[in-house]
């Protein structure tokens, strides 16, 4: 006598036909939303600059970096700096930047420059600061014509000692250093911490500085007011402009 189904084969039997899946099957899942089509963007590899926060990028085949800064017009003592970053002396420079001195400093690498071996201690130090020297330029918009401007950065100074403007001899790649922090047990790069990239009365921590003869003494440099087309700038009113390093050129890098 043929043995009929057990009772778990008739429950089998029973769910597979009425259509429920039983515990070995799974339901067909739901149909998902095809994802968003990526905007066709250009692949970073192709860029030709280095990007940097602040405003700061590096071109390596042009050997140009290029720094979004501001015009100071406040100033209320004569001119110790020439650049600096948040934090720094501004009531003693011509220019701000959002910018920081290590990318500074990386930026000027990247393009071919190298900061000088032998480094310097203190403000107003007699022996001249070492490395490549660079040329700075600023790129405006000329306060006559609203043209875009190229001038030397020297152009829009004063030198008290020899009622002029200063040698356009650009700046000097001292480097900065980084200076060990007990409190914080840690190195900080000196020209951020102090927020002064580059100077004009001569000082170390900044990361490009002045090697003109008269560079040691302070108090001697000032913003020249009547270069041609320099924007108005006056407190609270500090118009942008773009500042250009390159490495000097072999005939003016005396």
């Amino acid at each position: 006598m043929a043995n009929g189904p057990s009772a778990n084969e008739s429950a089998a039997t029973s769910a597979n036909t009425s259509g429920q899946p039983n515990g070995n099957q799974s339901a067909d899942p739901e149909p998902q939303p095809k994802p968003d089509t990526p905007p066709d963007t250009e692949p970073q590899n192709k860029a030709d600059y280095v990007a940097f926060e602040g405003g700061l990028r590096a071109y390596p085949e042009k050997q140009v970096v290029e720094m979004d800064a501001w015009l100071l017009g406040s100033q209320t003592r004569p001119l110790e700096y020439l650049l600096v970053s948040p934090g720094g002396n501004t009531h003693e420079s011509l220019f701000a930047t959002a910018a920081s001195g290590l990318h500074l400093k990386r930026a000027l690498e990247i393009i071919g420059l190298q900061e000088g071996k032998i480094k310097r201690a203190g403000r107003g130090y007699l022996d001249k600061p070492t490395g490549d020297r660079v040329k700075i330029s600023v790129r405006f918009y000329h306060m006559k014509t609203g043209e875009e401007t190229i001038a030397r950065v020297e152009d829009w100074l004063w030198d008290h000692n020899t009622d002029a403007n200063p040698t356009p001899v650009g700046w000097i790649f001292n480097g900065s250093f980084e200076q060990y922090r007990e409190n914080i047990n840690r190195s900080i790069f000196e020209a951020d911490m102090k927020g002064n990239l580059i100077g004009m009365w001569r000082d170390a921590s900044c990361v490009l500085d002045n090697d003109r003869d008269d560079a040691y003494m302070p108090d001697i440099y000032s913003p020249h007011p009547e270069a041609n087309g320099i924007p108005k700038a006056m407190r609270g009113v500090t118009p942008e402009v773009t500042l250009i390093f390159e490495p000097m050129p072999e005939e003016e890098n005396k």
